[in-house]
């Protein structure tokens, strides 16, 4: 259970912003978990904060997620407001804001006002969650409200690119340069065309992000936006596509000379349509032992010529005899047979 991000934005009447998230620990787990769990799940939640009429109050809003990831339904909401920023260390002395509705089921959008505010003082929001249990969850971002009239999103990310690292999608953008900068979202979708769903839980304050449960088969594509500090979101960048399927198709091909003569490399073609990522080519003896392993990490994509030695791991030049060349990763399967001779 925990919720997405936590935005705010300070506005006065008819303005908009929003809070970020707050980690959540799930319940009832051993504690040797629960440090683990809290860090993982910490990456959640959405929240806004708008001015309302009278000019003393806000609304904060966010959208709920569940009691164990988007799982379930939390129990409590924890919503406190501070003129100081709000820090774990302070959160007891913040003010906690009473009154606050329970959850409903993950994606339901909330809302709450919070009346008796200064106009022209900077309040700080933060927001913490639980479950049945009590398992309460980290700090969420802290928002700031400071009354500002900022409408204007910022510019869209630029040069996204895509790179497989195994089974991980890493995903890579230039920064932005505006001075109220909150941080970035991540949407992935199956067509080009869309539909496009958020993928990251907080926002994501750096430029980067690992895509670590991307589709087994078929392409996605990536979109970034940038949010700043008063809510506003940018338009998405560009997309980018990448296919995890695709990335690892390899053709590897008979190896020449065969034989080989001990003291000559023996050659193996291969065609790869996105690179050798994630794969590798094992060379096993006649007894199955793995006497060689080596990586296909470095190579690129399209037609290429994996060269062994004839060494072992340990730089050793093998006796002659019949080897077998394995190649795998991911799914991928091939074997050639290879003869070394004196």
């Amino acid at each position: 259970m925990d919720l997405r991000d936590l935005r705010t934005a300070a506005r006065p009447a008819g303005g908009h912003g929003d809070l970020g998230p707050p980690a959540r620990r799930r319940r009832s787990v051993p504690r040797w978990r629960v440090a683990l769990l809290s860090a993982l799940i910490a990456t959640a939640g959405s929240t806004l904060a708008r001015a309302q009429a009278p000019p003393d109050s806000a609304t904060v809003t966010w959208t709920d997620t569940g009691d164990d990831g988007m799982v379930g339904t939390a129990t409590t909401i924890d919503l406190r407001r501070s003129q100081s920023p709000i820090t774990a260390a302070n959160w007891g002395q913040a003010v906690q804001l009473p009154g606050v509705q329970p959850p409903g089921p993950p994606g339901t959008p909330e809302r709450f006002v919070v009346r008796g505010l200064s106009y022209g003082t900077t309040y700080y929001f933060a927001m913490r969650v639980s479950d049945e249990v009590g398992n309460w969850s980290g700090l969420s971002n802290v928002a700031v409200w400071s009354w500002s009239t900022d409408t204007t999103p910022p510019a869209a990310p630029h040069g996204l690119a895509a790179t497989l690292q195994g089974g991980t999608v890493r995903l890579t953008w230039a920064a932005g340069t505006e001075s109220d900068l909150a941080g970035y979202n991540v949407y992935r979708a199956r067509s080009a065309a869309g539909p496009f769903s958020r993928i990251n839980g907080s926002v994501q304050t750096g430029t980067g992000y690992d895509d670590t449960r991307p589709p087994a088969s078929g392409p996605s594509w990536y979109q970034v936006t940038a949010l700043d500090q008063s809510g506003n979101e940018s338009v998405a960048s560009s997309s980018v596509s990448v296919s995890l399927s695709t990335a690892l198709s390899i053709a590897m091909f008979p190896g020449y000379p065969n034989p080989s003569k001990r003291s000559e490399p023996v050659r193996i073609p291969m065609v790869m349509s996105m690179g050798g990522a994630g794969a590798w080519l094992d060379i096993m003896d006649a007894a199955g032992r793995n006497v060689r392993r080596i990586d296909l990490g470095s190579f690129g994509a399209g037609n290429q010529e994996i060269a062994w030695d004839g060494k072992n791991d340990a730089g050793r030049l093998v006796a002659p005899g019949i080897y077998t060349a394995i190649l795998s990763g991911h799914g991928l399967s091939g074997i050639e047979r290879l003869v070394r001779v004196p």
